[in-house]
């Protein structure tokens, strides 16, 4: 009888997860996408009743949103959606640049054959992509490929907390591309230009050119002078 009882609280405690994350996964989907847009109302009723979980699921899912900075929880737990300033964009893209520039250093002494291979049919696949659509369709599936593309080397860092610190930064919400300068597909052609650069440094093993490229890659995407300039 014990046995049976442990059994059924296991799994009662595996649906529970997976509901938390179906939640997550669903409301974080739609942020980075735009379909929640900046400042929007998270009613906790109404997602649920459009993922098909209980309210449960979905505060607690609001909860970890709000600790990466997607969601603002106000007084009695009232979600919505966070907004980014242009000031919030560029600091975010100013750390990234120092991170992920460590991660590319540590990444070119470790980073293996198949990894590298990976990267380039990543950079050809946006290529592919851009050249198919132009910049009216390409976004979402160039971010995609994007976001891996930054993941893979991330990985290939081989420092599991970079990794972690990391994971919430690549993907942004869609909103952030209204403070981009220049057109998409000025940015865009540059950003393949960049990325080979970043993949040729990593060819070399050579830590302070992966360096140099990744940080001179992340702190042009604005393209604008720093509105909160550091002393």
């Amino acid at each position: 009888m014990g046995s049976t009882n442990e059994a059924a609280l296991e799994r009662d405690g595996a649906d529970a997860a997976g509901a938390v994350e179906t939640a997550y996964r669903f409301i974080r989907g739609a942020i980075i996408s735009g379909d929640l847009r900046s400042g929007e109302t998270l009613q906790e009723a109404r997602l649920a009743e459009r993922i098909g979980v209980s309210r449960t699921p979905v505060r607690e899912a609001l909860s970890r949103l709000s600790n990466e900075g997607l969601v603002v929880l106000e007084r009695y737990r009232r979600g919505q959606v966070a907004s980014f300033s242009q000031k919030d964009v560029a600091e975010i893209f100013r750390l990234r640049a120092k991170l992920e520039a460590h991660g590319a250093r540590r990444a070119a002494r470790r980073i293996g054959d198949a990894d590298i291979a990976r990267l380039e049919a990543l950079e050809g696949e946006m290529e592919a992509v851009f050249d198919e659509l132009g910049w009216h369709g390409h976004l979402a599936r160039f971010d995609q490929l994007n976001n891996e593309f930054h993941a893979l080397i991330a990985r290939a860092a081989d420092s599991p907390r970079l990794e972690r610190i990391l994971a919430s930064s690549l993907e942004l919400p869609a909103s952030i591309f209204n403070f981009y300068a220049e057109p998409v597909e000025e940015r865009t052609r540059r950003t393949h230009r960049q990325h080979h650069e970043i993949i040729d440094a990593l060819k070399a093993r050579n830590p302070d050119w992966a360096e140099a490229a990744m940080g001179a890659h992340l702190f042009s995407i604005l393209n604008d002078p720093d509105p909160d300039p550091e002393p």
